[in-house]
């Protein structure tokens, strides 16, 4: 029997993969819409409002409570599927410390049913989230996440999974859905092929890539002996350490351009190896936020500081505190500071917990670790190009910022 060496099935994966790249080439399968027009984080602008459109009876896909009856079907849930309304923010009252607040989607018959859905895409959980929800209507509470993750214990509080709320995933369960739907809407080509354009997208947010045939095909190139499984398993287990090496070169590369830029960084929060090797060998966990910070503006109990951390994506941004307390950046009083940050580049989002947060120009998630821009790190070149301009571009934007800081 040959013996194949691990290069040699590494060699033969990558013509796999090639091959299927051009079959992409020439068929548009690599185009996706949502890409294209740069959307694919939007937690209300794409996601809620695409998956309530579908669950909608009502909605412009002209089907009826077709795909409704197929989601509560999948999650074991009764509704009156022929009497449903559906909402996307729908306001709950004044936020309370235990009411109120914004539903990402809220379905309702007109028998008393309703479902729930606390969307996460790439949001951090707020305080008693899950908790204001609950004492809202406890009936069918869902926490959508992509990989079906567990939401904060500041968010739930002492409500627990299978109980009071159940945790979905848009990895399987939504994919599994949309999957069904599209067989609904065969003889529809635009519908089908919207539903379609969704289900690549969410295969690439949750890692998935790669068309079935060709992952099918290199399954069947492991699994035809012994000794290609056997590669395969040896790859397979150093994939990890792989990543963790990645991401720890990443964060060394961009420490020193930062540095470089004379921007002083707090040991606060500072990331460590500890926290990346804990990052892939403890599931990804989506609480364990770190990265670097830099203190910008102190005076009297306020302080604004500029950080760059690892959610899933890298994102950076400006956040305050009053008396060491975050999480409050939406209070009128900071009115001006979001305004400032407005000011240097619209792009900045607000949020409670900053002033202004945004992803990098390209992004880049250590989750996924799936994209063309995670895979170039590998090359010292690129990463030291890639950590150069992010460096760059966060000292304009904390120098502008100074500015303003400094008039006031």
């Amino acid at each position: 029997m040959n013996q194949i060496s691990y290069k040699e099935l590494l060699k033969s994966i990558g013509e796999i993969s090639k091959k299927y790249e051009e079959l992409e080439k020439v068929s548009g399968e690599a185009f996706n819409i949502f890409k294209v027009i740069n959307i694919t984080s939007e937690e209300v602008r794409l996601h809620s409002k695409f998956l309530a459109e579908l669950l909608n009876r009502k909605g412009s896909h002209g089907q009826g409570d077709v795909f409704l009856k197929l989601f509560v079907k999948q999650l074991g849930i009764e509704l009156d599927t022929s009497s449903t309304t559906v909402e996307v923010e729908k306001y709950i009252g004044v936020k309370t410390d235990t009411t109120g607040g914004y539903l990402d989607i809220y379905i309702s018959d007109n028998k008393g049913g309703c479902i729930t859905i606390e969307n996460k895409i790439y949001a951090k959980d707020q305080e008693n989230q899950l908790l204001r929800y609950f004492n809202n209507n406890a009936s069918n509470i869902l926490y959508l996440t992509l990989w079906g993750d567990e939401p904060d214990v500041d968010s739930r509080k002492d409500l627990v999974v299978d109980k009071h709320f159940k945790i979905i995933s848009y990895q399987q369960d939504i994919i599994g859905w949309l999957q069904e739907c599209r067989k609904e809407a065969v003889e529809l080509p635009l519908l089908r092929e919207g539903i379609t354009h969704y289900i690549n997208l969410v295969k690439i947010l949750t890692g998935q890539t790669g068309t079935t045939k060709m992952n099918n095909e290199i399954k069947d190139y492991i699994v035809s002996s012994p000794n290609k499984l056997e590669q395969a398993r040896l790859i397979a287990n150093n994939m990890n350490d792989a990543k963790v090496q990645i991401q720890w070169s990443f964060w060394e590369s961009l420490e020193e351009k930062l540095i470089k830029e004379d921007l002083v960084l707090l040991d606060k929060k500072k990331v460590n190896w500890q926290n990346v090797d804990d990052y892939y060998k403890k599931g990804g966990n989506k609480n364990a936020y770190y990265g670097f910070w830099i203190k910008l503006y102190e005076q009297n109990d306020v302080t604004i500081h500029f950080g760059i951390e690892l959610y899933d994506k890298i994102y950076f941004g400006f956040t305050v505190e009053k008396n060491g307390v975050g999480g409050i950046s939406n209070l009128a009083e900071f009115h001006e500071f979001r305004d400032m940050v407005a000011g240097i580049n619209p792009n900045y989002k607000s949020t409670d917990h900053g002033l202004g947060w945004r992803d990098t120009e390209e992004e880049l998630n250590f989750r996924t670790f799936n994209s063309q821009a995670i895979f170039d790190l590998a090359d010292k070149k690129k990463l030291d190009q890639k950590t150069s301009d992010i460096a760059k571009y966060i000292a304009g934007d904390i120098k502008a910022m100074n500015e303003k800081l400094n008039s006031i």
